[in-house]
């Protein structure tokens, strides 16, 4: 039985953290989010390496490349609406990031824990029918990841916002105890992705809507104002090589960005000393680096940088879930 999994599905990388079926610790995995429909290269390179592989994931009729090297088979799916995250192509980014985790074979998982970025949220139209698809999740799965079969029994699905991990991630130690001093403490969230900026904050676990927001401010929008400067590449592909720093953006483009972060941040946050910490997470936290850090501390901020800020949401997800399980079964812990 694998206790938790948790998924930040995540539109330049998706993540995600579960239990070793052997029940010791947590395994975690980093999948970039690039999807494109399998094709049959035939022997049309022979006598040639070939560009970078994709991994091959089948499910109900569906043939799929996902990950690193994808675009270099085929195009590769684009839709950064919120409909897509519960398109064909993210459910292979799941089977293909749980088969990173664990070797083939049947499965049982009592619950599955799900992120989502809160300008989806804040949108009850579309939240409501992204997370009754979402739920579909739970009961059985059979996908196969580079020929190899798995079957997986999901129980239970649950949906957080997103930065309900990175918050976790800082409340909850790796040894699953509570941090000292926190059961009043008042924490802002700010998580920067490929599409979305979320501002989050919660005071004694729980949250203050007065601070909750959230925009299309991600790393998305950067790759706006860098327009011109990535030679033909698609937005998946350019995400990748901002992240590996293969494309270092000017000063100019990360400066004008980083104003507009900091206008939003101001809009929802206009005292940022009420924090006992703002938590920066995500991939586009990583990309603005000490700019970020000392916008945040010039006006005031006690900025908390995660340990891993890609992977904190996830994480924390895991955390908040295996305590909250121990919880209801009687044992320590609780949020």
């Amino acid at each position: 039985m694998i206790q938790v999994v948790a998924l930040d599905p995540g539109y330049g990388n998706t993540k995600v953290c579960l239990n070793n079926p052997d029940g010791q610790g947590m395994k975690s995995v980093l999948l970039q989010s690039a999807v494109a429909r399998g094709r049959n290269f035939g022997l049309a390179g022979i006598g040639m390496r070939l560009a970078q592989q994709a991994i091959p994931v089948q499910f109900s009729g569906h043939d799929l490349l996902v990950g690193p090297g994808a675009w270099n088979w085929n195009t590769p799916e684009n839709n950064l609406d919120f409909s897509a995250l519960t398109s064909p192509g993210r459910q292979a980014l799941f089977y293909a990031a749980l088969a990173q985790a664990l070797d083939p074979g049947t499965y049982e998982v009592g619950n599955l824990v799900i992120g989502l970025p809160v300008p989806l949220l804040q949108d009850e139209t579309q939240a409501d029918a992204v997370m009754n698809a979402l739920k579909a999740y739970k009961g059985s799965h059979l996908f196969v990841v580079d020929k190899n079969e798995y079957r997986l029994t999901i129980q239970r699905v649950k949906v957080l916002p997103q930065p309900v991990g990175a918050y976790a991630d800082w409340l909850i130690s790796d040894e699953l105890q509570m941090r000292k001093g926190s059961s009043q403490a008042e924490i802002g969230v700010l998580d920067i992705g490929q599409n979305t900026l979320d501002l989050y904050a919660l005071q004694g676990g729980k949250v203050t809507p007065r601070f909750v927001g959230g925009s299309k401010l991600g790393v998305r929008r950067l790759i706006d104002l860098m327009d011109g400067s990535f030679a033909g590449r698609d937005a998946v592909e350019t995400d990748a090589a901002l992240r590996s720093g293969r494309i270092k953006p000017a000063q100019i483009h990360l400066q004008s960005w980083l104003g507009e972060i900091m206008g939003a941040v101001e809009r929802v946050w206009p005292n940022l000393r009420r924090f006992t910490a703002v938590i920066p997470g995500g991939g586009g936290c990583l990309l603005l680096g000490d700019l970020l850090r000392a916008a945040l501390a010039a006006h005031g901020a006690a900025v908390f940088i995660p340990a891993d800020a890609v992977m904190a949401n996830a994480i924390g997800l895991w955390k908040y879930a295996v305590v909250l399980q121990r919880k209801d079964s009687g044992s320590d812990g609780n949020l």
